[in-house]
């Protein structure tokens, strides 16, 4: 006898009186007792055994001996279940045992009936089949698989040593010639371990003798209560437009209360992996489940699941029961087609370089309608001015990550710049485009940061007087110090005049490039730098002039006002002069009113200047003639302690007898001289 486990017996009809007692007293724990075989035959002493059993304190169950090319298994079952072969969640009834076995009546014929060989005449898929036909109406009726009772080499000979059974229990029958707590070799191919060994037919107790190949209190376990059972019928996908859902049908009964509808717990795990659990009430109208096993009509569950994406899902379903739960299978369904688009707006960040600065926008979406396609992730983005444009990226970046978390394929990701020019506050709002809905992302804000204002010095104001004009000069320097190779613009403007603003001035617009190796050897910094302007003018006042530097970085912080200088343009003198002789001269008889003097303007004294001559002739008429004083006059230079030519000799002819009158003036070429000086007038007579 097995030094291991708990010891039971099994009995038939042919131990007709089993003291039972005496069995317990031997050390017997549990006993399989006969109740039926094929659908023709019951045990007669099955109630007072199964009974006598239970009197002393022992777990009993009750075994069905097949007869598989008789009728169906489902036929064998259903007979078996009605004598004797139920179940009860009371913790002392083993579950049911299917009995088989070699036939015992190989070759035989009985009442017209031939039962074959010791197979029964069928072939392996056919035994096995009737054995799973047999097994699952036994569940469907008790909740409990049936505990399979036979012999390995029987099994593997008539069956082929199948593999599928290895949810079902094995009760092995083997007996060895000497002691030993080895059984032999097992059906492999569904088994590595059996729950009881059948080790003698001849003792020690009555009947067959039998092992639990464990302690009591697994025993106890393997007796168990009534599970729940059911049917995972269907899973489908249902809806339209942005509303979809998976539809999951079937029943569900608790065995234990079979009265009461159970709970169905469905578990979907969806494109990406994660898995959601859903508790449902198997309660909706089921009559046919009713008049297949009449449970009750009240035991059907049929539930919607709302799923928002594209992909392969997979539904697994639980009967839950009092004293457990019973898989009832899993189903996978692809849905197409389905679901609004997703994703995330990682971050928004800065990228600045010397020239230019950027928004950087990261992140991913995915339209889970379509996710073997890139979709695209819309932007808005809002300057610190208020004005908000709009900007299109394709998510199709390498975001692996994404793919790991969500399923939903690799090329999703964004990695967008948009450049700027203006510092301040942006902020940035991006939207998931998607073939059934447009979903946001999130908005981000950040506040891009000023490079330096330009910086310079605004040197000098001058006036610059030439002849017939007048121009403001200015004078500086400026660079921008994130980018001090590069000259940068700087504009020149009359602010006032005379104390009245100018409102709309027209700014001269310039480039600071002229050298200035003082600024360079000061800073400590290369390019050119310099600026110079001019300014026309052509009156008389108190200007003020300023400077303003503009910076070639990106979102420089403005404009630079290098400052404002104030100049007074005043009225310059008269021209100043002499005639100094005037004369009517005869050159081969020719007569000329000849003048000789000089004339510079003040304001301009190394300019030769024009001088007028008005002749009035004896009719009375005066007549103007233009020369110009830009004869050597070293005299005047020397007194004047000037420049330039300013001496005139003019020359008029004349023919008409009698008194003329000659005047000449200096005409200045300062536009702002005081006046025109009259050199000296004479009279004349011809």
């Amino acid at each position: 006898m097995p030094t291991f486990g708990v010891k039971g017996l099994d009995v038939s009809g042919y131990q007709t009186n089993v003291d039972w007692q005496q069995q317990w007293n031997m050390g017997s724990r549990f006993a399989y007792v006969k109740a039926s075989e094929g659908n023709y035959f019951t045990n007669d002493l099955f109630s007072s055994q199964y009974q006598g059993a239970r009197s002393v304190g022992m777990i009993r169950g009750a075994y069905h001996f097949a007869i598989p090319n008789w009728s169906s298994g489902a036929d064998q079952a259903r007979y078996f279940v009605q004598n004797g072969g139920g179940w009860s969640p009371d913790g002392y009834t083993m579950p049911p045992v299917l009995d088989f076995e070699f036939n015992p009546y190989e070759g035989r014929t009985i009442n017209g009936f031939y039962f074959g060989n010791t197979c029964y005449n069928m072939s392996a898929g056919q035994l096995a089949s009737w054995v799973q036909d047999f097994g699952n109406t036994v569940r469907a009726l008790t909740g409990r698989l049936p505990v399979i009772y036979t012999n390995t080499s029987w099994w593997n000979q008539c069956l082929g040593n199948p593999s599928g059974f290895g949810d079902y229990p094995l009760w092995v029958a083997a007996y060895p010639s000497s002691a030993t707590d080895y059984p032999g070799a097992l059906p492999s191919a569904s088994w590595s371990a059996y729950s009881i060994w059948q080790f003698s037919s001849t003792g020690p107790f009555a009947g067959d003798s039998n092992v639990w190949n464990g302690d009591y209190p697994s025993l106890q376990r393997f007796a168990g209560a009534a599970l729940p059972t059911g049917s995972f019928d269907d899973l489908s996908v249902t809806g339209s437009g942005t509303q979809f859902a998976l539809r999951a049908r079937g029943w569900s009964v608790d065995l234990a209360n079979a009265a009461v509808s159970n709970q169905t717990h469905v578990y979907v795990t969806g494109p990406d992996g994660s898995t959601t659990g859903y508790p449902w009430v198997a309660n909706t109208s089921r009559p046919d489940v009713d008049q297949a096993l009449g449970y009750g009509p009240s035991h059907g569950f049929d539930g919607s699941i709302p799923i928002s994406r594209s992909g392969t899902y997979s539904a697994c379903a639980y009967s839950i029961g009092t004293y457990g739960n019973t898989p009832l299978g899993c189903k996978s369904v692809t849905a197409t087609g389905i679901g609004v688009p997703t994703g995330s707006f990682d971050s928004l960040t800065q990228i600045r370089a010397v020239d230019k600065v950027t928004l950087q926008l990261k992140g991913w979406a995915v339209d889970q309608a379509n996710p073997g396609n890139s979709t695209y992730a819309d932007t808005y983005v809002t300057a610190p001015d208020g004005t908000t444009t709009g900007y299109r990226m394709t998510a199709n970046t390498p975001r692996p990550d994404v793919d790991a978390a969500t399923g939903l394929g690799s090329n999703h990701g964004f990695d967008y710049q948009i450049p700027v020019s203006t510092p301040g506050a942006y902020k940035a709002c991006t939207y998931a485009i998607g073939t059934n809905a447009n979903i946001p992302l999130g908005c981000q804000t950040l506040n891009v940061g000023a490079n330096p204002s330009p910086i310079g010095s605004y040197d000098a104001l001058s006036l610059t007087l030439a002849p017939n004009s007048a121009t403001l000069q200015v004078r500086g320097w400026t660079l921008d110090p994130t980018q001090p190779g590069t000259s940068n613009p700087v504009s020149v403007y009359i602010a006032s005049k005379d104390g009245v603003a100018i409102t709309n001035p027209t700014p001269t617009s310039l480039t600071a490039n002229l050298q200035r190796p003082d600024v360079n050897s000061a800073l400590g910094t290369i390019g050119d730098h310099g600026f110079q302007a001019t300014l026309p003018i052509s009156s008389t006042g108190n200007y003020s002039v300023c400077t303003r530097a503009t910076g070639v970085a990106p979102v420089s912080n403005g404009p630079t006002l290098l400052g404002c200088k104030s100049i007074s343009v005043t009225t310059t003198p008269a021209t100043t002069g002499f005639l100094d002789s005037a004369a009517v001269q005869i050159s081969s008889g020719q007569a000329a009113v000849v003048t000789q003097g000089w004339t510079l303007d003040p304001a301009l004294p190394a300019i030769s200047i024009p001088v007028h001559v008005y002749i009035t002739f004896p009719d009375g008429s005066t007549k103007g003639y233009p020369f110009t004083a830009n004869l050597k006059r070293a005299d005047v230079n020397s007194a004047l302690q000037t420049t330039g030519d300013h001496g005139y000799s003019t020359s008029v002819p004349i023919s008409t007898r009698g008194q003329y009158r000659v005047c000449s003036y200096g005409v200045a070429v300062s536009i702002f001289s005081a006046y025109n000086a009259q050199l000296g007038c004479r009279t004349l007579t011809y």
